[in-house]
């Protein structure tokens, strides 16, 4: 079913058409996504979504394909805050190092902005995708997220 286009229907949710419901499971957990600390739990919105949702086969797969999306940048954002406080505290040992320290969490902090930016890119194809009632995959992420779909049951 990779990029198969649906027929316009609607959604068990709110009985609104399954598209908004779609493109909602990416906005909510991209706006959440961007508040500090809540972007932890960015991927709980379109869980719940998925949950949710009874008869929609576009809606439950573009909901867990924003979840895998949100938990696998959750969990990278989460290792790269670890490595770069890792770094200063290293850093603070001496001015040298401080410095060093310094410079490698700068280049880790745009590392972290351009990986926030390819993100961002792939959920709005993927929401342009869900508005034209088309399971767009994002490349390996669709693919997980089949899987876990089939995994569930839930297809």
């Amino acid at each position: 079913m990779k990029n198969e286009l649906l027929k316009p229907h609607k959604s068990s949710i709110g009985d609104l058409d399954a598209n908004l419901v779609a493109l909602l499971a990416y906005l909510v957990a991209t706006i959440v996504g961007w508040i500090p600390i809540v972007r932890y739990v960015s991927w709980l919105a379109p869980l719940i979504l998925f949950y949710m949702e009874v008869k929609s086969p576009l809606v439950k797969f573009h909901a867990i394909q924003a979840f895998v999306l949100n938990v696998g940048f959750a969990v990278l954002y989460f290792l790269i805050s670890v490595v770069v406080g890792g770094l200063l505290g290293i850093g603070s040992i001496t001015t040298v190092t401080a410095i060093a320290a310094a410079g490698i969490a700068g280049i880790i902090g745009l590392i972290t902005i351009l990986i926030s930016l390819v993100v961002l890119a792939l959920t709005i194809y993927a929401m342009l995708g869900a508005y034209t009632y088309k399971e767009t995959h994002i490349p390996i992420i669709g693919d997980l997220a089949d899987k876990l779909i089939l995994s569930l049951g839930k297809k």
